[in-house]
This record gives C-alpha cells, structure tokens and sequence, in this order.
C-alpha cells in the first residue's frame, strides 16, 4: 500500500515545479517592480513621507510589517508608517479615509500591499490632492484599475515572471529584494520569508512552485523557534510535528481573528515588535480576541443554518444569505463553513451601518472560479473583489436582490463537474494499513494544501462516541474495522455524528502523527461521508 501512495503522490506531483530558495525568478522580472523600487527610493531620499496601507487580513498583516520592517533596517526609520483600515469604518484598503489621514499627517506618497487594483475613485482622490500611490497587490483586476504610473501585480501587467498565483505578501517580498539590489545593502531577505510561507497557506494559494518552497521555509522557521511569537504559539510538542495544516488552522486564524473584531494594526505592532515582555502581552491580547471570534462563529453559524438548509432543499447552486445582524468581520468564515458542508459557492451578508449597505463575503466550492461567478452581477454591486476562492461584495439594500437574482441565474450554467471535489479519490482501506510508516511517508511530501490535497482514506467501521466537546460540535470517537483493528479519530464541526453512534458508517479520514510526553500516537481526523 506504501508503493502505491507513493506513486499516487509522485504521479500528482509532476506538474507542481517546485523550485529551490537559489533558482527564485529575479525580482525584475515582475512587471513594474524595477520602476516601483527606482522609485520608492528615489523619494524616500528627498525625505518624503510615506504611507504603506495594508489590509486587515492575515495577508494584509503580514506584507504591511515586511515593507515596514525591511524599510526600517534599510535606513528609513523616521519617515515611514503603515496604517491598516477599520473593517468596520473604513473598509477594504486604500479608501478616501485612508487618503484622508495620509492628507491631514503631511504623508507625501502611498504604497499599497495585498489591496489597491480595485481602488481607482480612493486612488484618483489621493492624486488629485497631490499624494502619489504605487499599487502592489495580487488580486485579479477588474474591468477598470486606477490610473497610476506604477502598478506592480503579476496579474496585471504580464510579463517574464513564472508565476502568477503569490500571495500579497510575496509581492512586497519581492519589492523588498529589489530595493535591496538598487540600494546595494547586505540585508539578508530570508529573515521575512517565514512571513511569506505563512501568507501562502492564509490566502489559500496554489501549492506550487515557490509557493512550496515558501511554506516550507515558513514551517522550518517556527520548529527552529525563528520568532518568539512561534514559541508562544506552538509548543515544543507541537513544533516538533508541525505542519502546514497546524499553522493553517492554529496560527493564521489568531491573525485574522484581531481584523476581524477588533483592529489588526495590533497584530502588525505585535510582530514588528522586539521586547519580549511587550510579545507576550500582545499574544494574550490576540488569544483573547481569537476566543471572542470562536464564540461568535458557532453563535452565528447556528443562527444561518436554517437558511441555509432551506436554500439546499430548495435545489440552489449557491447558498446567498444575508441577516442583518451578522458580525461583519466573520461573515467569511461563515461563508467558509457553509460551502465545505454543503460543497457548493456561499455568501454570507452583514449589513454595514458605516457605509449603509451590505457588506458579505463569498468562497467557493469545487473547481468553480468565485470571482468570475461574481463578476456576472457586478453591475448590481458597489463593488468587489477578490480571487478563485474568495470575494468580497457590497450591495445597496436596494439593489440586493437584482443582484442575488443574477448570482443564481449565473450559477445555473455552471457544469456539474465543477462541483465536485477537487483532489484525488479517496484510497479505499482498513484500518491496519495506517502505520507511522505510513504517515512518514506522506509527510515527505509536505506541504499539502490547494492544488495538492492530503490524500483521504476510506473505509467503513463501527463508531462509538467517547468525549463530545463544544456543545456537540466536536466528537473524540473509537472506531473499529470489520477485522478488529481500533483507532481514536476527531471529527470536527459536524453535529451529525451523534445520530451514527454504536453504529456502522463509512467515514473518509486523515492520518497524522501526535507527539506527547510519552512519544508519538496515531489520530485519525474524521469525515462522515453522508
């Protein structure tokens, strides 16, 4: 069974092209990189001020603090900041209350990080008060994009670079290397790649290329304690098995979490930071905030899902859901949790008393391009933006359902097969071929992720319920296979497994190794297949 994994994985492997840290394409090869740095330097030289607007997501977050933190060292302390827009006031990116405060704090030019190519009325008003803008983003341009000399984004302006699908932060990465060429300085780049490895696994971006080299670099970076936020993040336990899929579903919703309910300047702060004392307290400050987050993320998600069934039942392609009283800052990840359950596109809708309208986010299910979907009813919309696999959309009340009408109409000529799961099928088994042998070997080809699934194992056993956890939400069960093997399995965020208790299912599951103080056990993370 080993060998053929092995060639299963080796087969879905030949198209990945991963590449080493030494064969990274040159920084100039991203379209208007060469011009953006020549620049950047040019006035940070005359002692311009200037402005780097983020975004308020794990992305957004971790870009803003590798072009401030990368500037700084380089010499240009004073005359620098970052600014990170109030989800819940300003909104998404450069806006006019972000030109607003560059205006009243004498800032002389902006540059743009994970946000920008959808900008061009915020854009248009900073230049029209004289207050120059240089984009790096990597989002997918719409129709229209601001009227800037300087746009850097590998979806742009195509050119030479390999590789289009890199996160926001890669993009500032790369900015970062070419001013550290122009300016010849000895400024070793790897020292904000684990940054980079992160954003990779937080925008869900393809597991190809140098995005695989990122993320490993990223996760050999917190073993080796890199930061002392990694050690306050993961234990020494952890560290020693971790994987993608910890920092995925451990690490980056902390980030996120603080822009979603509070204000991410805090994260960015917390990470640029250097006294310990001062780490430690901004740690807390996040893990408090992320505990509010998962408490209004189980109390939201059971307020939708009676819409959400119904909308199922009614034979919808995609599930559109709006309630007014929604958190604005979780609605994505309530979008998230719909889609994975019910495995079709999902919008989830708040309404936004700052800017009068409704504010939701989307993700996507399958094989099915979210952002092309939304773009079929753009004309009903403020405005939008986004990826494959995630959008943002606002709507006037008076235009919402013009605008979901399109959505569903849109949603009907999508082909079947675009729904369905993209990986592998899963490896049809008994429970006695799951070894440490086993799960050393699928590790070896870690990182796992879009793209390049973890491969899922089936089988049918017996299921009895041992510890349930979160109100039901979360079970600890024994399983046991028609020839008598057992083994402990989680399953996680499905109230459904109580109704298969003392029962025989076929489940879909995932194996991985757990250290403790005694040395490693085997888990099984669970799926029903019903």
């Amino acid at each position: 069974m080993i060998n053929y994994i092995k060639d299963l994985l080796e087969e879905q492997s030949k198209d990945r092209n991963i590449i080493s840290l030494e064969d990274l394409p040159e920084p100039s090869l991203l379209p208007g990189i060469k011009e953006g740095s020549k620049r950047i330097i040019k006035l940070l030289k005359k002692n311009k001020k200037l402005l780097v607007v983020g975004d308020y997501d794990c992305d957004g977050i971790k870009a803003t603090t590798i072009l401030i933190d990368f500037l700084r060292r380089a010499g240009f302390k004073n005359q620098i900041d970052f600014i990170i827009p109030d989800r819940f006031i300003d909104g998404y990116g450069v806006s006019k209350n972000m030109v607003d405060y560059a205006i009243k704090n004498d800032f002389d030019f902006i540059v743009t990080v994970d946000n920008g190519i959808g900008a061009k009325e915020a854009v248009k008003y900073a230049t029209d008060n004289d207050i120059e803008v240089i984009i790096t983003d990597h989002h997918t341009p719409g129709d229209q994009v601001p009227e800037v000399d300087l746009i850097i984004n590998p979806k742009f302006n195509l050119g030479d670079f390999p590789f289009k699908e890199i996160s926001g932060a890669t993009v500032a990465w790369f900015l970062c290397c070419q001013i550290r060429e122009d300016l010849n300085l000895q400024i070793d780049m790897r020292d904000w790649l684990d940054l980079v490895g992160i954003t990779v696994i937080s925008d869900v971006m393809p597991l190809k290329s140098m995005n695989v080299t990122f993320v490993k670099y990223a996760i050999n970076a917190i073993k080796n304690k890199k930061r002392f936020i990694f050690e306050l993040a993961f234990d020494s336990n952890k560290r020693a098995t971790l994987t993608e899929e910890d920092i995925g579903f451990g690490y980056v919703p902390m980030i996120n979490a603080v822009g979603r309910i509070d204000h991410a300047k805090h994260a960015v702060n917390l990470l640029l930071q250097n006294d310990k004392k001062e780490i430690i307290k901004g740690f807390k400050y996040l893990v408090d905030i992320n505990n509010k987050r998962k408490y209004l993320n189980q109390d939201l998600l059971n307020k939708i899902l009676p819409e959400a069934e119904k909308q199922i039942k009614f034979g919808q392609k995609v599930l559109v859901i709006k309630q007014e009283l929604l958190h604005e800052g979780i609605v994505g990840i309530l979008a998230g949790k719909l889609a994975e359950k019910y495995n079709v596109p999902t919008y989830v809708f708040g309404w936004n008393n700052a800017k009068q309208c409704y504010k939701g986010s989307g993700r996507s299910a399958g094989n099915i391009n979210l952002y092309d979907l939304t773009e079929q009813a753009s004309n009903e919309a403020l405005g939008f933006g986004g990826h494959k696999g995630a959008v943002g959309v606002a709507i006037k009340k008076s235009d919402f359902d013009k605008w979901t009408k399109k959505i569903l109409k849109s949603a009907e000529n999508i082909e079947s097969k675009e729904f369905e799961p993209i990986g592998p099928k899963p490896i049809e088994c008994d429970l006695s071929i799951i070894n440490k042998d086993l799960i050393e070997t699928l590790n070896q080809y870690r990182p796992f992720g879009e793209g390049f699934e973890f491969p899922k194992f089936k089988t049918t056993v017996f299921l009895n319920v041992k510890n349930v956890y979160k109100e039901g939400l979360h079970w600890n069960c024994t399983i046991i296979d028609k020839n008598g093997v057992s083994c402990n399995a989680l399953f996680f965020h499905d109230r459904n497994v109580g109704k298969y208790d003392l029962q025989e299912v076929e489940i879909l599951f995932e194996p991985k190794l757990v250290r403790n103080n005694e040395g490693y056990t085997i888990e099984l993370k669970g799926y029903l297949t019903d």
